[in-house]
């Protein structure tokens, strides 16, 4: 679209950088626009087994993040999911943690399921 006869101006997309916590460690990812990474841990545990699945996508303007957590213990299985997004400007914006800044998330769907709960009709 051209407004009185300019050229739009178009923002390069930058490359997004952001810190997250797995395995016991402070990892910085970085994504290219465009760009998607997974990551997933887990195994089993004392009292049964815990898996967690990340997935992040850099859309342009900001990082989605998809998530998933499959357990069981002595209570059940449980299962938790949910999507979050961070736009490019909040990448740094939310806990500092010994000096790095991690992404200020935006909650944008949450899910779970309790097999127990519901094979005891709640």
């Amino acid at each position: 679209m051209t407004i009185y006869g300019q050229e739009p101006i178009i923002q390069p997309q930058r490359e997004a950088r952001f810190w997250y916590y797995v395995n016991g460690c402070d990892v910085l990812i970085k994504l290219r626009p465009g760009q998607c990474v997974q990551h997933v841990h887990g195994g089993p545990t004392d009292e049964g087994y815990s898996y967690t699945a990340n997935v992040w996508r850099h859309d342009g303007c900001g990082v989605y993040r998809e998530w998933t957590v499959n357990a069981q213990d002595c209570d059940g299985r449980i299962d938790r999911h949910g999507d979050d997004y961070c736009p490019l400007s909040e990448l740094r914006c939310g806990a500092e943690v010994d000096g790095r800044w991690f992404p200020a998330w935006h909650k944008l769907r949450r899910g779970q399921r309790d097999y127990s709960a519901e094979a005891m009709g709640y």
